[in-house]
């Protein structure tokens, strides 16, 4: 478990309760571990060797948030979060959004039919390569470079995982969302890539949307979404719009936040309560 900071510690005790109440008695150990801002203002340490070496033989890793305004931009995100990524091939972003019974949104007239997509974001993504670099920093001329690579393998590894996973939902429907239009290279390769590998799956319809109006489409029709298939930033940009759709992470952290110290006077039923009584506003 990698707590991290702000609210990351609060949010993985409580996530761990859930998996535990979920787990129906199964014997579940953890370690914890101690990662993020803190540590790196502490020691200058982001991801020890060492330790990365013991987190390689857990089963999975629970990770909470981390930053901190002390620490500059960009040294936790590539020397934690990239780098966990890329040490264990994480190549899917998974971002399932929905919006539950009961729970009001702030787009009228949705109902819970309206708001229940898959996101499929692409974990290990051309951003975080780092391929680029600064010419003449600080002059007038300066000239900044922020090479995008993709490849035939990584795309297809991401497309076909998405198709898997929309074959396994009642609409069967994937919606590649690129811009092909000025990402001329990089986005052929996607939608070729994505063409190519449906033939396999017949049983799903597939579609193509601009990430422009995909932004658009996630707030005036998100009923026309089920799987989407994406890059590394366009997936992290767009996800932010259904996420607020559905205002369940937002409800969450701020029952967090206000109620630190009361959780274990609380049943879960309360504490589902309390959560919903706040996203409904």
């Amino acid at each position: 478990m990698i707590g991290g900071d702000g609210i990351g510690p609060e949010v993985v005790t409580e996530a761990v309760k859930v998996l535990r109440a979920a787990a129906a008695g199964a014997a579940i150990e953890t370690t914890d571990y101690d990662l993020g801002a803190q540590r790196w203002l502490r020691t200058g340490e982001t991801l020890p060797a060492s330790v990365l070496d013991e987190i390689a033989g857990q089963d999975a890793i629970l990770f909470g948030a981390v930053g901190d305004p002390g620490v500059p931009s960009g040294v936790l995100e590539r020397g934690l979060l990239v780098r966990l990524r890329f040490e264990f091939d994480q190549y899917v972003s998974l971002r399932p959004v929905r919006l539950y019974p009961g729970v009001a949104s702030p787009l009228s007239g949705l109902g819970t039919e309206s708001v229940d997509m898959l996101v499929v974001r692409e974990g290990i993504g051309p951003p975080s390569i780092e391929a680029g670099g600064v010419r003449r920093r600080g002059a007038v001329g300066e000239v900044a470079t922020q090479e995008s690579i993709s490849t035939g393998f990584g795309v297809g590894r991401v497309a076909r995982y998405a198709l898997q996973r929309a074959a396994a939902r009642p609409r069967r429907k994937l919606t590649l969302v690129h811009q092909t239009n000025v990402l001329a290279y990089a986005g052929d390769l996607w939608r070729r890539t994505v063409d190519e590998l449906a033939k396999e799956f017949a049983q799903v319809t597939t579609d193509y949307c601009h990430a422009d109006a995909a932004s658009m489409y996630f707030v005036t029709q998100p009923e026309r979404f089920d799987v989407i298939v994406t890059d590394h930033l366009f997936g992290d940009i767009l996800t932010a719009l259904p996420a607020e759709a559905a205002r369940i992470e937002q409800a969450v952290a701020e029952d967090l936040l206000d109620r630190q110290g009361a959780w274990a006077a609380r049943s879960t039923v309360e504490i589902g309560d309390d959560i919903a009584e706040r996203v409904a506003g």
